[in-house]
């Protein structure tokens, strides 16, 4: 991978991967809140607010790409777009249709990206990763947005982190599997994660990758209360992640 990542591009990226991934995360604490027995504060994340950035970014990433190509967004961006909208709407409205809207956007998400440049098989994989890092990144995001009576220490916060960690470690890890199969179709060889800058700024998103698995591992196990800064993390990994997919697609 060669060239420059544009930066204006990058920033509307991380607007969407933002809305997108928080909007999936905020759907999987939803559920587990609903778990009997039920966790009512826990059951509504502003998942409003993050398919609205996703829409808005999504149509500025679009809009921005075919200032840069001239010509029109194809099917495939469009549907993307028109799918984060209409979870946007569902959601505000209260339609039973905001899950599959999401999935729609995140399954589309890699169609646009440097996968679809390597073949079908990296389009899927790319897929997976963008729901497994909503299931995974995008729960710490809404998990950020809360307030448990008695902090996170309390039980009933306690017995959500619990709920949340054995969903959060599958995620993860098919997150990493599919982070690494990614990152081997753009790089030739190992000495590119410091020859090239893509490299670097992947090598950096795999460090924030790292500090999150350390600050999850102690608010599960010690009931360290770290969820905004475990999310500050995520905001800065997802910001990396936008900046590799603004570099210039290999031809």
């Amino acid at each position: 991978m060669s060239g420059r990542p544009d930066i204006l591009l990058a920033f509307f990226h991380w607007i969407e991967y933002l809305g997108l991934l928080g909007g999936l995360g905020s759907m999987v604490i939803r559920r587990l809140a609903g778990n009997r027995p039920p966790i009512s504060w826990a059951r509504y994340p502003p998942m409003h607010v993050a398919f609205g950035a996703a829409f808005v970014g999504g149509l500025a990433v679009i809009t921005v790409e075919g200032f840069h190509t001239g010509a029109l967004p194809g099917w495939e961006r469009l549907a993307r777009v028109a799918a984060e909208g209409l979870a946007l709407v569902f959601c505000v409205r209260g339609i039973r249709f905001v899950a599959p809207m999401a999935l729609l956007a995140a399954v589309l998400l890699p169609f646009a990206g440097h996968a679809a440049a390597v073949g079908p098989g990296a389009v899927l994989g790319d897929a997976v990763h963008v729901i497994s890092a909503g299931m995974w990144a995008g729960g710490i995001l809404a998990l950020a947005t809360l307030n448990p009576p008695g902090g996170w220490r309390g039980p009933e916060a306690r017995a959500l982190l619990d709920r949340f960690g054995g969903v959060a470690l599958i995620a993860f890890i098919v997150t990493a599997l599919t982070g690494v199969l990614r990152a081997s179709d753009q790089l030739h060889d190992v000495s590119g994660v410091w020859t090239t800058s893509y490299g670097v700024v992947l090598a950096l998103k795999s460090v924030g990758v790292g500090i999150m698995l350390v600050l999850s591992a102690l608010a599960l196990r010690r009931g360290l209360p770290v969820a905004r800064v475990e999310a500050a993390f995520a905001v800065l990994v997802i910001a990396a992640t936008a900046v590799l997919a603004a570099f210039p697609t290999a031809h």
